[in-house]
């Protein structure tokens, strides 16, 4: 968005953050008023019952000096209780008859502004006394956690926001604001050029009309002119009219970007973040769902059913493309919309893992529809000058719920629980068919733009030296890798280390991070530098040596962080300039070849590796553990990038350039 536009998103954000901050601190000060008194009602209630507990153990004639056990239980006690630091059971001079301490750290004994003690009476001729510690810490703890979650909401919240801004625009004011700032645009830079007319019954469609009269009543005094002198066969005349048109553009129209596109934004983006709300805690689900299987490891019986929704995905949008045609783009995402809901909901109330895998395929065929139909309203709505422009759309929507599912899904499972999270998933799932309802058009033109794949295609697009080496020494493995540490491995480490959903969920942030903000900076500069191939194996080696980050300490936060960051790096650098690779490579071969059957087995590659990298990550965790599985997989990558650059290198003088033409 532009001109007008951002400055409509920038007011609107501006007062839902406003309103958001306001919420945020009402809620974190009632949290900080209401958790104390909690944590003091707890300790209050421990010290009774311990106090019940040694008054019932001395009534029973057990001296005071021969509680056995007292320290295991208050251990046990302090297990349980996060918020408490100590309980201790004294004598009258203070001296620690049976104590246990957290092993967290906290409130020190001794330390009385934190602490509640109560006696129990006089035992011989001295009282004793327990003395249960209250943790402060635990309260900062809460609460800052409480904080680093509203910030993100709010994040999310903003992100959100902006894509449903296309909802509250629509396409005709949407489209009339649009031909306003390109109006006023070409007129300052004295492009005079007419323009599509606007539709929209708005103050600016009105005001587009408006300019659309004055500039064609300058059109038709132009032409009035043409004709008078082409009547009189004036050649200096001419060629002054001919400078105006150069100068000016009189005479000649201006072609639009056409708005339907963004009627399948946000649907599409909000199908896309229920799937995202899964990422965090998916692999732990299916664990816990999980039984032995005899001859597999555990970790390969978790990626099974990753494995089934990836490969139902792959398998079938290839041949998507057609059905959606057929049906409708509409009515298409609108089916895909219900098979995501019945999917999400099943996945919630299944008993085992055979069921949540027939759940998880139902929602990949689902999310296949939908991402195929929002892919052909982008190819239906654009002609070849702007597909680029419509697919940024498409493609942003993606990487948006992205980077918003994670950790709101992992907020979600750690407040409502994982099969909540499935609920919430299929009421996304719901809005989707609503949003798809309301926006996309009931019939939209259709572009006759080839079948996705032509099989008779393969032989010569895979016996390709550079597309073969590009294909499956770069693009598989970079999903492959993507896949298998990002959707499989990370979840897994982060439960293992105790973390919680929530925490696992703002890890998962990382990667999509980086890509948003990278990727567009790499793909200009790669265009810019002309060394595409560079910039595809130089972001597959860094991919892959990022893993090996683990290996300093993997019991630790950081390492993982370094790795999901280099990630995004690595990748945000290579996956512009390899889409720009296929179509160039693609290009150097027969004419008789397909452009859309170079770019269907591309994208058949891909899907390829996503179904393949819980398959290996799940292979090598059972056998290896996360460290040396991060560590293969990460090192195989980087050495796929040296290979293809040293392929592309060999094939250089025969028959490739390893420079980019231009194109």
């Amino acid at each position: 968005m532009s001109g007008l536009r951002i400055q409509f998103s920038v007011a609107i954000i501006a007062v839902l953050m406003a309103a958001l901050v306001f919420l945020s601190f009402q809620t974190a000060r009632r949290a900080e008023t209401i958790l104390q008194p909690q944590i003091e009602k707890k300790a209050d209630v421990v010290a009774r019952s311990t106090v019940a507990l040694v008054e019932r153990a001395l009534e029973l004639g057990i001296p005071l000096d021969r509680l056995e056990g007292a320290a295991a239980h208050f251990e046990s006690i302090l297990a349980g209780n996060p918020d408490l630091s100590f309980i201790e059971l004294r004598d009258a001079s203070g001296r620690v008859l049976y104590g246990a301490h957290s092993k967290a750290g906290g409130e020190k004994p001794g330390d009385r502004a934190n602490e509640l003690a109560m006696p129990l009476g006089k035992v011989g001729s001295a009282p004793v006394v327990v003395a249960v510690g209250m943790d402060p810490a635990y309260a900062r703890q809460v609460v800052s956690t409480l904080w680093l979650d509203l910030l993100i909401i709010m994040f999310v919240t903003a992100l959100v926001a902006l894509e449903l801004i296309y909802v509250g625009f629509g396409a005709g004011l949407y489209g009339a604001i649009e031909g306003v700032e390109s109006r006023l645009r070409t007129i300052r830079k004295g492009d005079l050029r007419l323009h599509p007319p606007v539709e929209a019954d708005s103050e600016f469609g009105r005001f587009a009309r408006a300019l659309d009269e004055r500039l064609a009543r300058l059109h038709a005094a132009y032409e009035g002119l043409r004709k008078q002198v082409g009547e009189r066969s004036d050649a200096v005349s001419q060629r002054a009219l001919d400078m105006l048109r150069e100068r000016f553009g009189l005479g000649e129209g201006v072609v639009a970007t056409p708005v339907q596109v963004i009627a399948m934004r946000a649907p599409l983006f909000v199908f896309m973040l229920a799937e995202e709300l899964t990422r965090p805690f998916l692999p732990v689900y299916i664990r816990s769902l999980a039984t032995p299987i005899p001859g597999l490891s555990q970790s390969f019986v978790i990626s099974l059913p990753m494995i089934a929704f990836l490969t139902v995905v792959a398998l079938a949008q290839p041949f998507l493309g057609s059905v959606t045609e057929r049906m409708g783009r509409r009515s298409s995402l609108m089916s895909g919309a219900v098979l995501g809901l019945v999917g999400y909901v099943a996945s919630a109330f299944v008993g085992d893992l055979v069921e949540l895998t027939v759940a998880r395929m139902v929602s990949a065929v689902g999310f296949a529809l939908v991402f195929a139909s929002a892919q052909g309203h982008v190819i239906d709505s654009t002609d070849i000058r702007h597909r680029s422009s419509g697919m940024a759309m498409f493609i942003g929507a993606i990487l948006v719920a992205g980077l918003c599912g994670p950790p709101i899904g992992g907020i979600l499972a750690d407040r409502i629980g994982i099969p909540g999270t499935f609920i919430v998933a299929g009421l996304l799932s719901a809005c989707s068919f609503v949003l798809a309802y309301l926006c996309m058009p009931t019939h939209t033109a259709r572009r006759a733009h080839g079948p996705a794949i032509r099989w008779r295609d393969f032989g010569p697009i895979l016996s390709s030296p550079p597309l073969a080496a590009l294909f499956f020494l770069c693009a598989m493995p970079a999903k492959i890798i993507l896949v298998a540490f990002c959707f499989f491995l990370v979840p897994l480490q982060m439960e293992a280390m105790g973390a919680t959903q929530s925490m696992t969920g703002r890890m998962l942030m990382i990667y999509p991070i980086a890509m948003v903000l990278l990727v567009p900076f790499f793909a200009a500069l790669a265009d810019r530098r002309n060394k595409r191939a560079h910039f595809v194996a130089v972001g597959g080696l860094l991919a892959g040596l990022s893993a090996f980050a683990v290996l300093v300490d993997a019991g630790s936060f950081l390492p993982i962080v370094l790795m999901l960051l280099g990630l995004g790096i690595g990748q945000a650098m290579s996956i512009a300039p390899l889409s720009g690779l296929v179509g160039e490579l693609g290009r150097a071969l027969s004419p008789s070849v397909n452009e859309n059957s170079v770019y269907g087995i591309f994208r058949l590659v891909e899907r390829t590796g996503n179904a393949l990298g819980p398959l290996v990550a799940g292979t090598l965790l059972g056998v290896y553990g996360f460290s040396t599985t991060v560590a293969i997989i990460g090192g195989l990558t980087a050495v796929c990038a040296v290979l293809f650059l040293a392929v592309i290198g060999l094939l250089r003088p025969a028959k490739f350039q390893l420079h980019a033409t231009g194109s």
